[in-house]
């Protein structure tokens, strides 16, 4: 049986790796490994971990940078290790963050949250399971958390 990995962390402002533990539970047959980190950057190595250690096929790493610049520095930062990651383990790891300031207040923030969770992992069960499906959207502008703004035509 396959196994995900889901890593999220304390800075977040709502449990992201609830709402996509959950939503692989309603749409596949999996086993689920979590780890908590307390920030963005320590997404990377708990990823890594997940992978190495405890045998995931694929990881989602969950994370919620602040609003200020020196977060959104953190954040690059994190996707770097999160990407140098995938490269040291020839995994996948999805990253899903959520940036404070893009939401218009609390409500639409928590919403955004849990959209993109949720959305992110079924990709990861396309990813894992279905990738032909994936390349059926190429192109077709798919948006995780908000809106779709569709394809580009000519």
């Amino acid at each position: 049986m396959s196994t995900i990995g889901i890593v999220d962390t304390t800075f977040a402002r709502f449990d992201m790796g609830r709402a996509a533990i959950d939503e692989i539970q309603q749409n596949a047959s999996v086993n689920i490994r979590r780890a908590t980190v307390p920030g963005i950057k320590d997404l990377p190595v708990a990823s890594k971990k997940l992978i190495e250690e405890e045998g995931c096929d694929i990881v989602i790493a969950l994370g919620m940078p602040g609003a200020q610049e020196k977060d959104k520095v953190c954040a690059h930062e994190a996707s770097m290790g999160l990407i140098t990651a995938q490269l040291m383990t020839n995994t996948h790891i999805i990253e899903v963050f959520v940036h404070e300031d893009e939401a218009k207040d609390e409500r639409e923030l928590a919403f955004l949250m849990e959209s993109r969770a949720r959305e992110h992992a079924l990709n990861t069960i396309q990813l894992l399971f279905k990738p032909e499906q994936l390349t059926k959207l190429a192109g077709t502008g798919q948006r995780q958390g908000f809106e779709d703004v569709g394809q580009v035509r000519m």
